[in-house]
This record gives structure tokens, sequence and C-alpha cells, in this order.
């Protein structure tokens, strides 16, 4: 729907003001308190180009909008902006292209790669991971439906001194089921998930500790993961880097374009051929030890240029925003070996806090005080936490309601959209068991239905902008576009069904309405299934 009024005011524009017709604008519902269905800033824009009145550029514009098919209504506001409202017929030819619709045509590009969650197998994964994976699985399944080619990735982080503690971690444990003394290390990891990985060995009388710990973890982070209903296409480890070669190759690159250092033994990012200062900010700029092992950022600069030649057209990864100050120095690396310029994104993410009974749940790692997301899917069910997980921006914090989550009332989000498929459902087998929708639920001839309510008319504009909004979750990397809409779109329909009939409306309304819910329903079930919610049928 959007793109047709794009079209329109580009055409109005070019006809107009050539000399500035590619000037970009926005269109977007408008504000409350303004009669119209959608808006756009247009005129604004041109205004600037041609230093002119914006008024005055919406008026030459509106003149010409008038003249097309499908606007009931355009006004050129005094503020500029160009409200319009398309006509009964027009709502009704999109409801229809909404009910016929078979799917996106697939894009010809090239694939995309949406790496995410990537947690450390040290543990359990806790909510904060559970948003991270909610984030990524929604954003591939809106990149799919939106014709894109798209493959999923967890990046395993098999090496390195945290796998190291884990180990020592599992080791002391099993000393002390022994009743032998043992030392647990510093910072080692406190759950008691710790304690039953030592067990489980004990009793296959297995003493493998760098092993059988990651591998136990790993099983336990993807049962988890299918059980919040995320499959990932690849498993990629890091030692598969190190035993490749490409680690090294990638150091040989970075040499090679000038923008390593060689400093105190040890071999340095450094693109602009300096030193720079010694300290604690410079740490992280180690490719290579004094000892000779390559650091974890040594793999990730590796693990990124073995993204770009797999042949991924772009490649997003999604980080808690405790990886911020990671950030540039993953981007400055890829650039000094020559990556294009926006072929990898970093999509940052605010982690998450739990609340219960009214108060916050502390959580740490390391000291095994932490919810894992097992624990809260059992709690509150999968459905509502991948919907709670996806309601609000990634630069947003998150707090998570259990309470709220497990309500069976339209005060719970997830509830109150699910709710507006059921009521869907139960209208039509109302509908099958009094004999009508058989015959009434092909598409509407033109001229067919009468003259549309005003609640009508905000459903069917909600239903047509159901795309552009998919579009928006891609523009912003962000679901919570998604979650919004199909809570608009659930207000909405409780206030048509509160004020109009269906089944028992005269035949002339009832048809229009009963098209008008099936496309509710189609478009809640879709909707759901890219947040990866269930849609029932019953509650």
């Amino acid at each position: 729907m959007k793109a047709f009024l794009v079209r329109a005011v580009s055409d109005a524009a070019r006809s107009a003001f050539p000399e500035a017709a590619d000037a970009p604008f926005d269109v977007s519902e408008p504000s409350a308190g303004i009669a119209a269905d959608l808006s756009t800033n247009a005129a604004l824009v041109l205004a600037k180009r041609l230093s002119r009145q914006p008024a005055a550029i919406a008026e030459a514009l509106a003149s010409r909008l008038k003249k097309i098919e499908g606007f009931r209504e355009v006004q050129a506001a005094r503020n500029g902006f160009l409200n319009f409202t398309f006509t009964d017929a027009f709502l009704l030819r999109a409801l229809e292209e909404r009910l016929q619709d078979s799917g996106p045509e697939p894009r010809p590009d090239r694939p995309i790669l949406i790496e995410f969650v990537s947690a450390n197998p040290t543990g359990p994964l806790h909510i904060g991971h559970g948003r991270g994976a909610a984030l990524g699985d929604s954003l591939a399944r809106v990149y799919r439906r939106r014709g894109f080619k798209v493959e999923t990735e967890y990046y395993v982080n098999d090496m390195g001194i945290q796998m190291k503690v884990l180990s020592e971690s599992v080791r002391a444990r099993h000393a002390g089921l022994r009743g032998e003394k043992a030392v647990f290390p510093e910072n080692g990891y406190q759950g008691s998930y710790i304690e039953g990985i030592a067990r489980d060995m004990l009793a296959q009388g297995r003493t493998d500790f760098d092993r059988y710990p990651r591998e136990a973890l790993l099983d336990l982070i993807r049962s988890d993961l299918e059980s919040f209903g995320v499959k990932f296409d690849h498993w990629f480890a890091e030692s598969d880097l190190h035993s490749s070669g490409k680690v090294e190759k990638a150091l040989k690159d970075l040499a090679a374009k000038g923008a390593v250092k060689e400093k105190d033994g040890a071999l340095w990012f450094s693109p602009s051929g300096e030193e720079g200062e010694a300290g604690e900010k410079d740490k992280d700029r180690v490719l290579k030890k004094s000892d000779g092992k390559c650091t974890y950022f040594a793999s990730d600069i590796a693990y990124h240029a073995d993204k770009l030649d797999r042949g991924y057209g772009k490649c997003l990864d999604i980080w808690g925003h405790d990886h911020h100050g990671y950030v540039p120095l993953v981007e400055g690396a890829l650039a000094a070996l020559g990556a294009p310029e926006g072929a990898v994104n970093i999509l940052l993410y605010q982690l998450v806090s739990l609340k219960r009974g009214g108060k916050r749940v502390s959580m740490s790692t390391r000291s095994g005080e932490f919810v894992t997301l097992k624990e809260v899917l059992d709690e509150a069910g999968r459905d509502a936490c991948r919907f709670f997980f996806a309601m609000r921006s990634p630069s947003s914090q998150l707090e998570f309601d259990v309470d709220l989550a497990k309500k069976q009332s339209n005060e719970n989000p997830v509830y109150y959209v699910q709710y507006v498929h059921a009521r869907v459902c139960s209208i039509f087998k109302e509908g099958e068991k009094r004999g009508i929708l058989l015959d009434e639920t092909g598409p509407l001839a033109a001229g067919e239905a009468a003259a549309l309510e005003a609640e009508e008319r905000r459903l069917l504009l909600k239903l047509g902008l159901f795309e552009d909004h998919l579009d928006s979750v891609l523009a912003l990397s962000s679901p919570h576009v998604l979650t919004g809409y199909l809570m608009d779109l659930a207000a909405r329909f409780h206030k048509f069904y509160d004020r109009q009939r269906v089944l028992d409306a005269q035949p002339e309304r009832r048809r229009a309405r009963l098209r008008i819910l099936k496309a509710v329903r189609e478009t809640v079930r879709m909707g759901l299934d890219l947040l990866g919610v269930s849609a029932p049928e019953r509650m």
C-alpha cells in the first residue's frame, strides 16, 4: 500500500518539479487526530531542495494526485504534509490482493548470513541469550518472507581461557565427588550444572575434561534452542579456523596490508602502522601473544573473513551490548583487509532483566546465579517468551515480567493477539454450522460491498500495510515493529467486533466482513509465525 503511494507521489513530483524529483521522502500513518489513512513529508523534502514554501509545493502535488484513481481525498495541510484517504474500492481491492497473496518473488541477491546467540559453551543459555535468539530467528524468518535467501549460523567458541576454566571447574568438582581434595579455580564456574556434568563423567568413567563438558553443554544449548523454536543451518567451530590455517592466513593478509606491528614479542593489530600507546585499551588489539598463541581477536578476524569468502552478500552479527567496545576493532580489521563497506553489519541488543513476584532477579554466569532460558520457557511458555523478547527495539533494555507473561487475559500482549486468531476461527466454525460460509467466502465482485464502516476501514488499512511493516522490520533490524503491528491490528479487530455484527449482518455486509476477517486470521497467523509464536484455533 505504501508502495502505491510512493509511486504516485514520485510521479507527481517528477511532473511538477523535475529538478528535485529524486528527493527521498517518508510515508507513514498520520498522527492521532488527523482524519486520513496515510501521510507523506514529500513537500517538506522538496521545499528544502527548491527553497520554496512547503505548503505551496504540497498544493501543487495535491492537484495532480487528486486525479489518480484510488484516492478519495488528498489534502495539503498547512504544515506541508500531504494527507491521503483511500476509496472503499481501493481498500477492498487491496484486501483481495492480500487474500490471494502467494508470497514475494525470490530475490536474485546473494544469500544473507545471520550469526546470533553464539554463546560460549560454558553453561546453559540464560534469558539474555534468549533475546538474541528471538531477535536473530525472527529477522531470518522475515527476510525469507520478503524473498531473500537466508542462512543462520552459531559460532562455537571452543578454544581459549574460558574453555580451560570450564574444564578445570568440572575437574575440581569431579575430584570432590571422589572424596579427594581439589582446588577450585579462581573465577571458576559455580553453577549446579558443573557438578551435574562431573557426576555424569564419574558415572560413565570418563576423564576427558577438555572435551566432555564442552560437548555436554553444546548438546544442552542445542536442545534449549530447539525448544525455543530456533534451529541453525550451520554450527561453526573456532577450532576449525585454526586447524584449517585460516587464522594464520588472516594474520598474513593483515601483514601484507601493513596493518600489524610487532611489539614486546607479540603481534598487534595496527591499521595505521603506528604502535600506539601501550595500555589497558590496547590489550584487545593483540593478535598473537608473546608465547605464540593467537587471541580471540585473531580468530574473529579470520571468522569474518571466512564468511565473506563463502560468498554471502551480507553478513549480520547479533551481539549483546556488552560487546560494544569490540565492534570498532572488528570493523577496523575487516576494513584493513579490504572488505566492502557494509558487507558485515553488527547489531547490538541490550540484555534482559527478569521480574518475578514484582521483584527483579539478579544474574551472574560465573557465580551460577542466573535464570536459564529453559527455566523461563518451562514457566511462561515458548509463545510468551518469543513475543515478549521481540517487543522492544534491540537498543532498548527489556524487562521480562514472567507473571504478566503467564496471564491468560488481554493484559498479556501475546494472549491478546493470539485471541484474535482463535476468535476469528470460532466465527468461521459457527458459520459452517449455520451453512453460510461455503457460499460466501469467494472474492468480492467490483462494487458488491456496501459503503464501509469506520471500523472496517481501519482494519482494511492495517491489513494493507502488513508487508510494509515487514520491510520496516528489516530496515530497522528489529521485530518490535511486527509485535507493535500485531497489537494494533488486534486492537482494531476487538473494536470492530465489539461494534459490528458478522454472521448476523445483512448479506451484502456479511460477505465483506467475512472476507475481512479471513484476512485478519491469515495475517495474524503469519505475523505470529514470523515471530516463532503459535496461532491457536481455540483458547
